[in-house]
């Protein structure tokens, strides 16, 4: 998930995607709803079961799987909205700062955690919210950077990755008798630059991607040792999501574009899924065991729209085969998934929408027989404009050294005497 500054300018380039969002709701026979409406009407047609609009730019999504409140992070403006889908209502709208990179729930304890920025104040803050009301209870600084959460509920821990910072904030919840909630800090150095952060609380592992080495690390969170670095694809993004029940680690890498399954026992990665292009967000708890990946469709420094992505990839989670493709609509970005609802949510950014999906195997899905020719394609692409901006370089470099060698050569015949002094004439 993404909240850097870049990409905040990024959204002034989309004035136009109120047009788009028209265009693609028509399409999709679910209509315009004002805004902080939500419709759950079966009339729109399987799989879609509803569509929410709360706030602008929707990102990070968090499932309370024992309540089934969903949790959502808007980027701009800063907003974190707790939405009934059973009732169809929203709870309550908490506002923070200028934007609100990602958020995570603990189903144990029902806190909600948010990572917020403010650019104009260059600081970041975690708040703890309450989940029934959206009550913040709690703040504290983190390092600046694409902020991602990861909770241990055994422990009571939270980590936060600050990539800008180079560090991973470390909290310990502890609760008074008065029922008053601590955080005590300490700092991780785990990587040059972390972003992706997800934990394994039954083996009290931490594993953090981090975007300038494309690595996993593998924190053991007792003894504080390193047990492992891995190499995946590149650019592994928030959300890095865990199956403690099986230790599988599931890591979106957007600019490899492919899913990386990790073997949390033995520590080696033993799948590589091809997507659709610069996916984001991941869920794989679902009744039906497919993993469902959002494609953005737009690198995190893009400022164009026209290759943005409207699709989530269905993976088979035992075989990981690519089952196929499912239109959303544009930029989806954050997903989660309740298994006892059966239903899938998909935050499209770019159409400041929130939709349901029915999380069902009879998904009207788009063939996914291309999916390997077309990453293999974006791989080249991307290899041709690194190529073309080489030559370029080269060329120009070649001509500044060109003209350099051939102004020297005037400048060493000016200097140099047209007839010698042995040679002058007697006359």
């Amino acid at each position: 998930m993404t909240t850097r500054p870049t990409k905040q300018k990024k959204r002034d380039n989309f004035l136009h995607s109120g047009i788009i969002l028209t265009a693609l709701l028509a399409s999709l026979a679910l209509g315009f709803f004002p805004s902080a409406s939500h419709s759950t009407s079966y009339a729109a047609g399987f799989p879609f079961i509803g569509v929410l609009y709360a706030g602008r730019h929707p990102e990070g999504i968090a499932v309370d799987t024992q309540t089934h409140i969903v949790y959502i992070a808007y980027e701009g403006p800063g907003l974190v909205v707790g939405f009934d889908p059973i009732s169809g209502h929203v709870r309550w709208k908490t506002p923070f700062a200028d934007t609100v990179s990602d958020v995570q729930v603990d189903s144990t304890t029902h806190r909600v955690f948010a990572t917020s920025s403010s650019f104009r104040k260059n600081k970041s803050v975690l708040s703890i919210l309450d989940g029934a009301s959206g009550k913040i209870l709690l703040t504290a600084p983190i390092g600046n950077g694409d902020n991602g959460i990861a909770i241990d509920t055994k422990r009571q821990r939270v980590y936060v990755s600050s990539s800008d910072s180079g560090v991973v904030n470390a909290f310990t919840l502890q609760t008074s008798s008065t029922s008053q909630l601590r955080a005590i800090p300490s700092n991780l150095s785990i990587g040059p630059r972390p972003q992706a952060i997800g934990v394994n609380s039954r083996l009290g592992r931490l594993y953090v991607g981090d975007i300038a080495n494309n690595t996993i690390t593998v924190y053991d969170e007792d003894t504080n040792r390193i047990l492992a670095i891995i190499s995946i694809a590149a650019l592994p993004v928030q959300p890095l999501r865990v199956d403690e029940s099986n230790g599988r680690v599931y890591v979106v890498c957007s600019n490899g574009q492919e899913l990386d399954v990790i073997d949390g026992n033995t520590n080696k990665v033993i799948a590589s899924i091809p997507t659709g292009s610069y996916p984001e967000g991941v869920a794989f708890n679902t009744a039906t065991g497919r993993i469902y990946v959002a494609n953005e469709g737009q690198k995190d420094n893009s400022f164009a729209d026209n290759t943005a992505n409207t699709t989530i990839t269905v993976i088979d989670g035992q075989t990981f085969d690519v089952l196929g493709t499912l239109k959303v609509g544009q930029s989806p970005d954050g997903v989660e998934a309740d298994p006892q609802l059966r239903r899938v949510y998909v935050a499209l950014e770019e159409s400041d929408a929130v939709v349901e999906v029915s999380d069902s195997v009879d998904l009207p899905l788009i063939p996914a027989a291309n999916l390997h020719q077309a990453a293999t394609v974006h791989t080249a692409i991307s290899a041709l404009q690194v190529a073309f901006d080489v030559t370029i370089i080269l060329m120009v470099l070649t001509i500044i050294a060109a003209t350099l060698v051939a102004l020297s050569q005037r400048w060493r015949a000016r200097e140099t005497p047209r007839t010698l002094p042995g040679d002058v004439s007697s006359r």
